[in-house]
C-alpha cells in the first residue's frame, strides 16, 4: 500500500480491460473484463484486488504461494500459477508492471512558497534550524532536533526526536525515527535506480516505496539511500553506516549492523542483524546475508551468506578457503 504522505492514485481502480489497453497484455482465459484492479503489490504481499508480476525464477517460490488476484506473467510460466489467479500474459511482465504503475500512481504535487519553512510544518520544542534550510509542507519534526545549513526536508517527511542533520543533507520520501545522526552531504529518499528495457528503450519506473530509518542510526557523509520501488527501504535500529556508502532501493539492513566506507548494496538485498561489512564491499542485488556475518573489506558478494559466516574475496567465499587459495596462487 502506498504511503499517502507522498503518493496518490490517479484512478481508484482500473478494469481488466483498461489494464490490457495500458500494458499491451492479453488475458489467458475468458475472464470478465470488468473485474477491478485496485493496487500493485509484490508477490509476497499481494491480496485480493491486487496485481503483481512474475518475471524471474528467483521469485518462483513466492509466485507459487502468492495471494495476488491478478498477475502479469510470461506465457511459458503460466502453468506455475495457482488456479485462482487471473493471468495477464505479456512477453515482459516487468514492463507491464512499469506501464501500469506509471498510470495508476503519481507523486503528490509540491507547491513552493517564498518561505523556507512551510506554514503547515510541525516543528517540535527546542529545535535549532539553520536559516537557509528548507522544510516543506506537512513535514513533522520532533523535539530537540538540529538541522544544519542548506538542508532540505521535502513534503510529508516525518522526523523523530533528538535528530541531528548536519550540512547539505536532502531528505525526501522518508520517515526517520529518534536519536538519528546524519552527516554532511547525504541524500535520503531519492528515486531508486528503476528502469526496464523494452522496445529498444529504457522506461523509468515510478518508485512507490519510502525510506524508513529507525532509532539510533548514524549515517556518514555523502551517503545515498534510495527509496523503495514498491516496498520500503529499511534501515533498522542501531545501524551504523560510514561515509560514501550506497544503499539501493528495497534494501533491508538488520539491527546493529555496521557498514564501513565506500560500500554499496544493490537493490532488494537483505542484510541480517549484527553483521559487519568491511570497507569497499559490493553486494549484488537480491542477495540475503545472514545474522552475525563478517565480510572482509573489498569483498564482492554474489551469493547468499549464512548466519555467522566469515567471508572474503571476489567472489566472496569462506575466509579460510580464500586464504588457502591465495597461498596456492602465491606458489605458482
Amino acid at each position: 500500500m502506498i504511503n499517502k504522505n507522498f503518493f496518490e492514485k490517479r484512478h481508484q481502480n482500473l478494469s481488466v480491460s483498461e489494464v490490457l489497453n495500458i500494458t499491451g497484455a492479453i488475458l489467458d482465459d475468458n475472464i470478465d473484463n470488468d473485474l477491478k484492479i485496485h493496487n500493485i503489490a509484490t508477490l509476497d504481499l499481494a491480496k485480493d484486488g491486487d496485481i503483481s508480476f512474475y518475471s524471474s525464477n528467483k521469485y518462483k517460490e513466492s509466485f507459487l504461494i502468492s495471494n495476488a488476484q491478478f498477475c502479469f506473467v510470461k506465457n511459458e510460466d503460466k502453468h506455475l500459477a495457482n488456479k485462482n489467479m487471473v493471468l495477464l500474459i505479456h512477453k515482459n511482465p516487468y514492463y507491464a508492471y512499469c506501464a501500469l504503475a506509471n498510470e495508476l500512481y503519481k507523486i503528490k504535487d509540491t507547491i513552493f512558497s517564498d518561505k523556507n519553512i512551510s506554514n503547515n510544518a510541525q516543528i517540535g520544542k527546542n529545535c535549532k534550524i539553520a536559516p537557509n534550510s528548507f522544510i516543506g509542507n506537512n513535514v513533522i519534526i520532533g523535539d530537540n532536533c538540529t538541522i544544519g545549513p542548506n538542508c532540505s526536508i521535502t513534503d510529508g517527511c516525518i522526523i523523530g526526536d533528538n535528530v541531528i542533520l548536519n550540512s547539505n543533507i536532502a531528505i525526501s520520501f522518508s520517515i526517520i525515527k529518534s536519536n538519528v545522526i546524519i552527516h554532511n552531504g547525504s541524500m535520503i529518499g531519492q528515486d531508486g535506480f528503476g528502469y526496464v528495457f523494452y522496445d529498444n528503450k529504457n522506461h523509468k519506473i515510478i518508485q512507490l516505496g519510502i525510506v524508513e530509518i529507525h532509532d539510533n542510526v548514524e549515517i556518514g557523509a555523502n551517503c545515498c539511500i534510495d527509496r523503495g520501488a514498491i516496498n520500503n527501504t529499511i534501515i533498522a535500529q542501531d545501524v551504523k553506516i560510514d561515509n560514501l556508502c550506497q544503499i539501493a532501493h528495497n534494501v533491508k539492513i538488520g539491527k546493529s549492523t555496521v557498514i564501513a566506507g565506500c560500500s554499496a548494496i544493490a537493490g532488494s538485498s537483505e542484510i541480517g542483524q549484527y553483521t559487519q561489512i568491511g570497507g569497499g564491499c559490493n553486494i549484488s542485488g537480491h542477495i540475503k546475508v545472514g545474522d552475525f556475518v563478517k565480510i572482509a573489506g573489498m569483498s564482492g558478494v554474489t551469493k547468499n551468506i549464512k548466519n555467522h559466516d566469515v567471508v572474503a574475496g571476489i567472489p566472496a567465499r569462506n575466509m579460510m578457503t580464500w586464504l588457502k587459495n591465495n597461498a596456492k596462487l602465491n606458489k605458482l
